[in-house]
């Protein structure tokens, strides 16, 4: 027997020829290459899970920081938080208020209003109540909404009468500005209850 020849098992069998070879060398590659694809496809079907479960995570972190971010916020005015971008936001916004809402002479917001800590946290209120309105106005455009209605009722008109009707300095704004003046109460801390 030579070495080119595999051995037989059985004698009865006859003789595989080179072309009988390369066909199962051929079958053979065809059977891997099949296995080979199906494998591929089962390794990105699992990428394309794990990227889509990794993003799920990341999205579930960021709504956990944000929310333990939220733990530690102090409460602040909006003056003492707000960034450049708000209060440029807040002013165009009143601004435009003063100038298209035709409002009556006294119920224009004076242009010394940013001068006024009261009158500053009202507005910024307002203005992030509209915003609330607007979106919510816009979404609801198909099943009715009276988002706008309500703000102007609850929010807008209130908050106008307030900065008319003396509950702020400004209402000795009206020509010009006047500084304020006179002190501020502070607690006299004698009517604590002696356990404090």
């Amino acid at each position: 027997m030579t070495s080119e020849q595999p051995e037989r098992s059985d004698p009865t069998e006859p003789a595989a020829t080179a072309g009988d070879r390369v066909t199962l060398v051929w079958n053979g590659l065809q059977e891997l290459t099949a296995r080979l694809d199906g494998t591929e496809d089962a390794v990105a079907g699992a990428l394309d899970t794990l990227t889509a479960a990794v993003a799920e995570l990341k999205t579930q972190f960021t709504a956990l920081l944000a929310k333990e971010r939220e733990k530690d916020v102090p409460p602040r005015r909006w003056a003492a938080r707000a960034t450049g971008k708000d209060w440029d936001l807040l002013v165009a916004w009143v601004d435009e208020l003063n100038a298209s809402y035709s409002l009556l002479g006294d119920y224009t917001i004076p242009a010394c209003w940013p001068a006024h800590p009261g009158v500053v946290e009202d507005l910024a209120g307002l203005h992030h109540a509209w915003t609330i309105a607007v979106i919510n106005d816009e979404l609801g455009k198909e099943t009715g909404s009276n988002n706008l209605t309500a703000w102007h009722d609850r929010w807008l008109w209130p908050c106008l009468r307030r900065t008319k009707a003396g509950h702020y300095r400004t209402t000795n704004c009206r020509d010009r500005h006047q500084v304020e003046r006179g002190g501020t109460a502070v607690t006299d801390r004698g009517f604590l209850p002696p356990s404090v």
